[in-house]
């Protein structure tokens, strides 16, 4: 009985694991796309003002450096949306699913079964009631 509990219990944290993974993801993704219209806007008007204030500069020198700047940010954007640390409730929910787990097979293995036979009361005065008998 203590191991279908045990696989609930794993079950249960998988599932809660799998949820708080999707919330996470759709979090991410929402809050990326809403972060790319903004510095999409913000590019635009970085780019013409950047291109107002070097009008001093060639037009392909100030092509140029905009296209650096655009170029850094870029990568600095995309290694920052590479990151996908877990939170503290999925690290908890993974530890009790393995747990559970780990216990659960535990509690299935024959040793466990036959030392709890073994040293229960009704083995000990079975066998106190062999041994008198002889």
């Amino acid at each position: 009985m203590r191991a279908f509990r045990l696989a609930a219990a794993s079950l249960e944290a998988e599932r809660v694991l799998l949820g708080l993974r999707a919330r996470r993801t759709a979090l991410r993704v929402a809050f990326g796309v809403i972060a790319a219209i903004f510095v999409c806007a913000t590019l635009a008007m970085a780019h013409l003002l950047a291109w107002i204030w070097l009008a001093d500069w060639a037009p392909l020198h100030r092509a140029l450096l905009l296209f650096g700047v655009d170029l850094g940010l870029a990568l600095i954007l995309g290694l920052l949306a590479m990151r996908d640390t877990p939170g503290p409730q999925e690290i908890e929910a993974r530890v009790l699913r393995d747990t559970a787990f780990t216990q659960a097979r535990s509690s299935l293995s024959v040793l466990p079964i036959l030392g709890a036979a073994i040293s229960s009361p009704l083995m000990g005065t079975a066998l106190a009631l062999f041994r008198r008998r002889r």
